[in-house]
């Protein structure tokens, strides 16, 4: 019988350390803001350390000292997290710290690479025409921030609000999108953008992480909570409609016409037919999926964060069996245990017609 021991690596500004109470770490694709939080006693021993090459500490001899654990962090101070089981580690999370919460035990609040484009971008103006990518790559220049455009939207006519920061900058995308872009980090530094659901629809797999295999009753606890999600009977039609600086109107209807729930949106900064067409048919794949949704509950490995695939086989209800998009993680890691809960959502190659 094999035996697992769970390790911990996490470094918060110069300090690092392996014995946590809890780490709970959140991601998800509908969100730009990656968070973690981190509970560790309020009083420690501090004993210095020279880091090696391979990523080791040698301890410095001389006596240990007791600290206000909360003493010795600062707001904005890096922080990285690595998980795992026998001394095999992965990066859960990386950003900085937000806050401390004095405690018993004491809790580090983090949060991810949103926060430097919180703090440190100040946009104003008026842009004629530009682009989702272009306002992504501006508000991201020089921050050691990259960004992948898989879909891009041209606006018109587009006007920031006074001083407005990075995470104004993305929230005001979305809404211009009428949230059919899907913008969120694939990887600590990382910023995606696209459409995600007509890339699941058309069998194309957008982010390229590789498959995560969850078989229920295995490595995943029996309770999950897949739940099947029905939309035959009620199916949307979108219909959008925008107007042109000159005046003109245009509009389009989504790829699958419906003679009921038609849901109507007037578009804005959008100069052209095909932009709009593209983002009806985002739009009613996302309100149009039919198939199975919801969360499983696995163990902490294999490793997984949204964007990657989960190939789920379920011996008793083989209906279940697919290859789906995950959508969200949550990590818990303690002393308690260790879970990995995944939220998933379309099935990849699912009909973008649930009428036929």
């Amino acid at each position: 019988m094999a035996f697992f021991t769970l390790n911990s690596d996490i470094t918060i500004g110069s300090f690092r350390f392996s014995g946590v109470h809890e780490v709970r770490i959140k991601r998800s694709m509908h969100s730009y803001a990656d968070t973690a939080s981190i509970k560790i006693p309020s009083a420690c021993l501090l004993q210095k350390g020279q880091l090696q090459s391979d990523g080791g500490v040698n301890i410095l001899p001389g006596a240990a000292t007791e600290v206000i654990t909360a003493d010795q962090f600062n707001y904005r101070d890096a922080v990285t997290i690595r998980l795992g089981y026998n001394g095999v580690l992965m990066e859960e999370f990386r950003g900085f710290v937000k806050r401390c919460n004095a405690d018993m035990p004491l809790e580090v609040e983090c949060e991810g690479y949103i926060q430097p484009l919180r703090l440190d971008i100040d946009l104003s103006g008026y842009f004629a025409q530009t682009s989702a990518g272009k306002l992504l790559n501006m508000l991201t220049d020089g921050t050691g921030i990259s960004v992948q455009v898989a879909d891009d939207i041209t606006f018109y006519g587009l006007r920031l609000q006074p001083h407005a920061n990075g995470e104004d900058v993305i929230r005001q995308i979305k809404q211009m999108s009428q949230g059919t872009l899907t913008i969120f980090f694939v990887n600590p530094s990382t910023l995606w953008c696209g459409f995600t659901y007509t890339a699941y629809t058309q069998n194309k797999d957008p982010f390229g992480f590789g498959v995560v295999n969850y078989r229920l009753g295995y490595n995943v606890v029996k309770n999950n909570g897949l739940k099947q999600r029905v939309t035959e009977g009620e199916p949307v039609t979108i219909i959008m409609d925008g107007i042109l600086a000159t005046g003109q109107k245009i509009e389009t209807t989504s790829q699958y016409k419906y003679a009921q729930n038609k849901v109507k949106a007037l578009v804005n900064n959008i100069g052209d037919v095909a932009t709009l067409q593209r983002m009806a048919n985002e739009k009613q794949y996302q309100e149009n999926y039919a198939g199975y949704e919801g969360a499983i509950n696995a163990f902490l490995q294999p490793y997984a964060s949204p964007g990657y695939q989960a190939n789920i086989v379920d011996d008793i209800y083989p209906e279940r069996n697919g290859i789906y998009l995950i959508e969200s993680t949550e990590v818990t890691f303690g002393i308690n245990g260790s879970r990995r809960k995944v939220e998933i959502g379309p099935k990849m190659g699912f009909v973008g017609d649930p009428g036929n």
